[in-house]
């Protein structure tokens, strides 16, 4: 049942961004999670964007695997940083937290860019605090971030409607 309803919530996410663009007069398609990377294809007078839509209903967001965004090196069981690595620093995320009723949703959109230095900040701080090794599972590269982290983000149509000018 769990699988099912991430699902749900996931397509519940990239339609309300859809119906979002639609009031901006962007049109968009969504692609359900069948293209790595790409939820949402916005388009504007002949111009079109890739969006990538993360989808919560509380408020932390989890990074499965910190590598896609740093470069770590293993020394036994301690994890050490050596750098990022190359993103699509352009790439736009659009986080969907879903409200407990209709108009409650919130939006933050900004550049996946955005994501990789909160990704390094705030793992960074984590191993300084265990001294590099992740106290329950030493192989974990889990991280997580909280809204608070991109608070500055909400509602920031104007990154997608710019973009598509």
């Amino acid at each position: 049942m769990k699988n099912y309803k991430t699902a749900l919530k996931g397509i519940i996410g990239e339609n309300l961004v859809t119906a979002e663009l639609a009031r901006r007069d962007i049109v968009a398609t969504t692609f359900t999670g069948n293209i790595p990377d790409i939820d949402i294809l916005a388009f504007k007078d002949g111009k079109t964007i890739p969006l990538q839509v993360k989808t919560l209903t509380k408020v932390s967001l989890h990074v499965p695997d910190v590598k896609k965004y740093l470069k770590i090196e293993r020394e036994d069981k301690k994890q050490i940083i050596k750098g990022l690595n190359k993103i699509d620093e352009n790439l736009i995320f659009v986080i969907v937290k879903i409200g407990e009723k209709y108009s409650k949703d919130e939006f933050y959109i900004f550049r996946q860019k955005v994501l990789q230095d909160i990704v390094f900040n705030n793992h960074s701080k984590a191993l300084k605090k265990w001294k590099g090794i992740r106290p329950k599972n030493p192989d974990s590269l889990h991280s997580a971030y909280n809204l608070s982290d991109i608070n500055k983000y909400r509602d920031n149509w104007k990154l997608i409607v710019d973009k598509l000018k």
